[in-house]
């Protein structure tokens, strides 16, 4: 099991209870079943674009694995996996196993914030869906970009208003009812200034009209 050490620094989100067993099955189902979803494929394509087979790929709040096994069986060399759940990481193990991928793939439980610095550099960092559940996000993408010798890729929230709009009724919720869930909505002209800030400079925008995808290429 995971140590009280490791756990997450940077709010009260109950990851554990958040990303359980069920929650793992039923992503693994929904890939199984239709494939990544669409913003999610189009960052893939994005990277792949960019030929980085051969290369390696740090995948920050990971999941099942959808992004990284993705990427390895489209020509990437190894991953490093690194999540909040137990219950996610356990279930990204095993579908590696299933596809043949274990051996090319490291698993690291904590706060990407902490974890990341300790890890060696690689030719991309990927969050998916990942900063919309922290905070602090200069912090998270300044550790992202002090790994990634290449690129950075991102699958986030739109800024929209009608996005930050209904984000607002889903937190008052969350407190009332003391699920430690809070969903962020960071503006992307401030994730482009921290980015930029770290020598990246944006190379493809697309996603969907709620999920945005961006991708990042040091300059």
């Amino acid at each position: 099991m995971p140590s009280d050490e490791n756990r997450s620094r940077c709010c009260d989100q109950d990851w554990e209870g958040l990303f359980d067993d069920a929650e793992a099955i039923q992503d693994l189902d929904d890939w199984h079943r239709d494939g990544p979803a669409a913003a999610t494929s189009d960052l893939i394509a994005a990277i792949q674009a960019e030929a980085v087979e051969g290369g390696t790929v740090l995948d920050i709040g990971a999941g099942v694995g959808i992004l990284h096994v993705e990427l390895l069986e489209g020509g990437m060399s190894s991953a490093i996996d690194v999540d909040l759940s137990s219950a996610f990481l356990g279930a990204a193990r095993a579908e590696a196993e299933r596809r043949g991928l274990a051996d090319r793939i490291e698993y690291r439980y904590g706060d990407a914030v902490e974890v990341v610095p300790q890890l060696p550099t690689v030719d991309l960092v990927t969050m998916d869906r990942v900063i919309c559940c922290y905070p602090d996000l200069a912090p998270l993408l300044d550790a992202a970009a002090g790994r990634a010798v290449r690129l950075i890729g991102l699958v986030h929230p739109s800024d929209a208003w009608y996005v930050r709009g209904s984000t607002l009724p889903f937190n008052w919720l969350s407190r009332l009812f003391r699920r430690h869930h809070q969903f962020y909505v960071h503006r992307r002209r401030e994730i482009d200034r921290i980015l930029a800030a770290s020598g990246f400079a944006p190379i493809h925008r697309g996603g969907t009209w709620f999920w945005r995808t961006g991708l990042y290429r040091r300059a």
